[in-house]
């Protein structure tokens, strides 16, 4: 898979949202076109980066149970005012033989995480729509290689601050979270793990474990009208405490990810449905 094909995976779930009114009707389905820019480090722990400029395409179906959107990309399989049942989706990088850190060892394929997600509405006000919501995605991590295969699994609870800002007189939404993240052995041994044969004099043999994976701080800013979308976010990953923090690999403690987007949507249906933004919800 391309890395571009990954990071239109990533950036769709790094967190863009609307500026629509709590109810409102919609197009069925509509088909966006931008691009933006994006620096990553290779995978988390890495001291290498790369930025990447890259075009990007935004497909939109609101569908009843399956959903694309400025959200991300959902399945909807229960709804209620304070609880809301997902499948939720997540990507990661492939990581190339250029890494220095990883020289001589084999290219990582891109991974690619899916599974439920319940989600919990904690606490809403009606001033600026605030709200902040807990939850809780349990993930298989899948590599897309020639084939795909199982990884391993990934649980990452988060809460979510969520509000409504002005800028420029313009409404805008702001979101900020925090993440736990636990995978098991597979997993971690996908990143850290140092088999005897790719053992080097400055790159010991490691066997990494399952547990604790660090934590993950992210925000995002974003303002869509009918016509476009503009966001932008920063994700730090923090890999103290984690149990293979101690991995060869791991050449620092801190990531940083920086990125933007604008998409503009020629293409709407005339057929519209009635949306309701349930992140932003207030009761």
């Amino acid at each position: 898979m391309a890395r571009a094909t990954v990071l239109f995976i990533i950036l769709l779930l790094v967190g863009t949202s609307t500026t629509f009114a709590d109810a409102e009707e919609r197009p069925l389905w509509e088909i966006g076109f931008g691009g933006g820019v994006i620096q990553i480090p290779d995978y988390r722990g890495s001291s290498e980066s790369g930025v990447y400029p890259y075009p990007f395409v935004m497909p939109i179906y609101r569908g009843r149970s399956f959903q694309a959107d400025e959200e991300g990309i959902k399945g909807v399989l229960g709804e209620s005012n304070r609880l809301r049942l997902d499948v939720s989706f997540y990507g990661n990088v492939p990581v190339n033989g250029d890494n220095d850190a990883r020289a001589g060892m084999e290219t990582l394929d891109p991974l690619l995480e899916i599974g439920p997600m319940l989600r919990y509405k904690a606490w809403t006000a009606s001033r600026h729509r605030q709200s902040l919501i807990l939850d809780a995605p349990l993930r298989v991590a899948l590599s897309l290689g020639d084939g795909v295969d199982v990884v391993g699994y990934a649980l990452t609870p988060r809460a979510s601050y969520r509000r409504q800002i002005d800028l420029c007189d313009r409404p805008w939404k702001w979101s900020i979270s925090g993440e736990l993240l636990w995978g098991s052995r597979d997993l971690h041994r996908y990143y850290y793990q140092v088999d005897p044969v790719d053992a080097t004099a400055w790159r010991p043999a490691y066997d990494a474990g399952a547990g604790f994976g660090g934590s993950r701080l992210r925000t995002s800013l974003y303002r869509r009208d009918r016509n476009r979308l503009i966001s932008l976010y920063a994700v730090y990953d923090h890999l103290g405490g984690a149990v293979f923090e101690d991995s060869p690999l791991v050449e620092r403690q801190g990531g940083l990810t920086l990125g933007f987007v604008v998409i503009w949507f020629p293409f709407q249906s005339n057929d519209v449905v009635k949306v309701n933004q349930w992140e932003w919800t207030t009761e």
